[in-house]
């Protein structure tokens, strides 16, 4: 197994051809290379232990367990998986009569399995956060909704821009910058907000208000997806769940247990779990505007903690380390062409060293000189 499976969650493990060939027809290759990447203690371990429970579960026909997690699209696929996998052992076994019992597993699992192809096919939309802020109240709003394949501009009334993805809708009250500016978005789109003092702008999106005041950042909130991100892509942005008791008092939701993100700073909002974390977007890019101040990531015999400030101020990222323990190190090397991540995997590997990213941060554990 070439595949790096440390990151993966149970919804990534049921996608995963290797995965689901070992718990539907496991030999002895893979049931070893599987329990010697358990043996590492994953960080991970859980969400595959997770993956294995949903799998059982679809096995069984808990549907409805398994639809928090999956969409319907998924477990149908898993089922057919499922059935293809079962007539390849019948097709390598001598036909021996069932015992009445498993007849009548064999019957249900096929019997569930048409049911949920039923359900998939004639299912109405359900009802959406979206579509219960805007299109199935009295209220009036103007809406945007983009139907082409590529990404549409849009100017609003106070000169913020939004850049509308394929397949996402955006709706604004028609007194928009007059009372207030609240926007309700269903998919993806980039906002570049004007700035207004004293009057914030909001995008509520699946259960996660954004709050800005002048700003430019991503936020992405398709309905068949479990979780909401947003990305700040420049200055400061609040990012907290809407209160349930604050749906009808908009613009004054409490900031509880919320998140102030900077520059290449990322918010998960899990719409399972409920939880919301800090991490950093998948491809930080530099921030500095001047050419002039930027680092040019030349070395030359450099102390290592100097080249670990130069990333810092380059892409607005809190990096920590022990530079006691980095005295005496040093790095000759053309960084120019390397993304965020690759610099760091350059200097970690050049002092022994590993890192991780933690709370929209990066931790340089251990390393030093020889």
């Amino acid at each position: 197994m070439n595949t790096d499976f440390n990151h993966f969650s149970a919804a990534d493990f049921l996608s995963n051809d290797d995965f689901i060939a070992n718990q539907l027809n496991p030999n002895s290759d893979t049931a070893k290379n599987w329990q010697a990447w358990l043996n590492t203690t994953p960080p991970n371990v859980s969400e595959w232990n997770h993956a294995v429970y949903l799998l059982e579960s679809i096995q069984l026909g808990l549907y409805n367990y398994s639809s928090n997690i999956l969409s319907d699209e998924a477990i149908l696929s898993l089922l057919q998986r499922i059935q293809q996998t079962n007539n390849e052992k019948q097709d390598h076994k001598v036909i021996i009569p069932l015992r009445p019992w498993k007849w009548i597993a064999a019957a249900v699992l096929l019997i569930f399995g048409a049911l949920f192809l039923v359900r998939l096919l004639t299912k109405n939309e359900a009802k959406t956060y979206y579509s219960l802020r805007v299109t199935d109240t009295d209220k009036k709003h103007v809406e945007r909704i983009n139907n082409t394949g590529t990404s549409q501009m849009i100017l609003l009334p106070d000169s913020s821009i939004v850049e509308l993805a394929p397949g996402s809708k955006l709706a604004f009250n028609p007194d928009f910058n007059k009372a207030d500016r609240i926007v309700y978005l269903a998919g993806e789109a980039t906002f570049e907000v004007k700035k207004r003092s004293g009057r914030p702008f909001l995008v509520y999106a699946n259960e996660l208000v954004t709050r800005v005041l002048g700003t430019k950042f991503i936020v992405r909130a398709y309905d068949t997806e479990k979780k909401v991100l947003v990305d700040v892509l420049s200055g400061r942005v609040s990012v907290f769940r809407e209160e349930a008791d604050q749906t009808n008092q908009l613009g004054t939701d409490k900031n509880t247990g919320g998140l102030l993100l900077l520059p290449n700073q990322q918010a998960v909002f899990s719409l399972i779990s409920e939880e919301l974390k800090k991490g950093l977007v998948e491809q930080p890019v530099i921030i500095t505007e001047s050419k002039q101040t930027r680092p040019q990531f030349e070395y030359e015999s450099e102390p290592i903690a100097n080249v670990l400030r130069d990333l810092e101020k380059s892409y607005g990222i809190s990096i920590r380390f022990n530079e006691d323990m980095l005295k005496g190190c040093e790095l000759s090397a053309s960084l120019t062409k390397e993304s965020f991540d690759e610099k760091l995997e350059v200097i970690c590997k050049t002092i022994n060293a590993e890192y991780q990213k933690f709370d929209g941060q990066i931790i340089i554990n251990a390393g030093g000189c020889n």
